[in-house]
């Protein structure tokens, strides 16, 4: 994969002592960010977790014996020994360890003695290493009710996935949840994020809210998608090519080239975020799985982008819109919660207001070589021999 280059503004390498940069918003710890394991685009998690440690609240990670949102592949002990290792040096320089628990789908396991006893044993093997959580975000309320039975005082966080769209759906399961990722559906609109941080000060929750989701908005596919995540997603790639269809339907629309359903998701723009400051205590960025992690830490942090849109969310769509970029310097002042970006996605009427933001965004991509530099001749008139 090609790295961008033109309009990315990648960070500079990691070294120690290194300062960011200066204009980044309000120094505050506000971000969580998402574990991964190697290297991407010549950065590792601990580069990253050090150049950006003053604007990290927390990280969040998944667990080798415990499913979460994306499975993990591999030799589980090497695994957990560079868990433990960054782990320790993230509580180190004062982030919370957020645990993700967070599976869409747990099986005959689900509500039973044998995952509450397998969620015991893993925490007591993290406790042990001197990295046992502070924050446990999950799908089920099972286990947050037994995780506090292990620790009283664990943040138990209610996952995105659970898609809370009202205050009346974080009331019910209040008891079992100190903390509440919003629904992406909703995050768009300002006076809704309002009441949920009104009704989480009175009744003592934190609000939280995923920033870059690449997720449609009301995607009926959801569920299933997140799925699939959960367990194996390889063995698809036979079926997608005998039958003829993606797996999931933001891939099906891009695909299709139908560029304004990206416009109609659930991402908030670098540029944007400061809105939702006075409601929101984490901002988590979703890196697990991003090609540029990088330069979404660097555009979240500092509220500026110039760059292509799509390398900064997850998923990112770039694999599929190859030739073209989403300028995220040049969307017009309308852009913003409760105009073109907000509530009214939720009925669309087509109205043609994101298919004129998308032909300002929608450019060829700058890394591209520009074949107009070359002409061909036109081809000689062949003479055949006698004519």
């Amino acid at each position: 994969m090609n790295r961008p280059t033109a309009n990315s503004n990648p960070n500079p390498a990691p070294a120690s002592g290194h300062k960011p940069e200066t204009g980044m918003r309000n120094n505050r710890r506000k971000f969580a960010f998402g574990y991964f394991f190697g290297i991407r685009c010549g950065f590792s998690f601990r580069d990253l977790a050090e150049q950006y440690a003053p604007f990290l609240q927390e990280v969040y990670f998944p667990w080798p014996g415990l499913l979460s949102a994306r499975e993990l592949h591999g030799d589980p002990a090497p695994l957990r020994e560079q868990i433990i290792d960054d782990m320790r040096f993230c509580r180190s320089k004062g982030m919370g360890l957020d645990l993700l628990v967070n599976a869409t789908c747990y099986g005959d396991k689900a509500f039973t003695n044998e995952q509450r006893q397998d969620l015991f044993a893993n925490l007591e093997i993290m406790e042990k290493a001197g990295i046992l959580p502070d924050i446990i975000t999950t799908t089920s309320p099972f286990i947050a009710v037994v995780a506090k039975q292990y620790k009283a005082d664990f943040d138990c966080r209610a996952s995105v996935n659970m898609r809370l769209n009202s205050t009346l759906a974080m009331e019910y399961v209040s008891r079992e949840f100190d903390s509440f990722y919003v629904c992406r559906d909703v995050q768009r609109d300002l006076p809704t994020m309002k009441v949920f941080a009104d009704w989480g000060k009175k009744n003592g929750k934190k609000i939280c809210m995923l920033a870059n989701s690449g997720c449609l908005r009301y995607c009926p596919w959801q569920t299933f998608h997140e799925t699939l995540l959960a367990h194996t997603f390889t063995h698809i790639h036979e079926e997608m090519i005998h039958i003829g269809m993606q797996p999931t339907l933001c891939a099906s629309l891009a695909l299709e080239e139908k560029y304004e359903e990206i416009l109609r998701a659930s991402w908030i723009r670098p540029e944007d975020l400061h809105r939702y400051d006075p409601y929101v205590s984490v901002f988590k960025l979703s890196t697990r799985e991003a090609d540029f992690p990088d330069l979404i830490l660097k555009a979240y942090t500092s509220g500026s982008f110039d760059g292509n849109l799509l390398h900064i969310l997850d998923p990112g769509f770039h694999f599929f819109i190859r030739t073209k970029i989403f300028d995220n310097k040049s969307f017009p002042k309308e852009w913003s919660e409760g105009k073109i970006a907000g509530r009214c996605a939720a009925d669309c009427t087509h109205c043609g207001k994101c298919t004129e933001v998308l032909n300002r965004i929608l450019k060829r991509d700058p890394n591209l070589p520009d074949y107009t530099r070359y002409t061909v001749a036109p081809p000689k008139k062949l003479k055949m021999p006698g004519c």
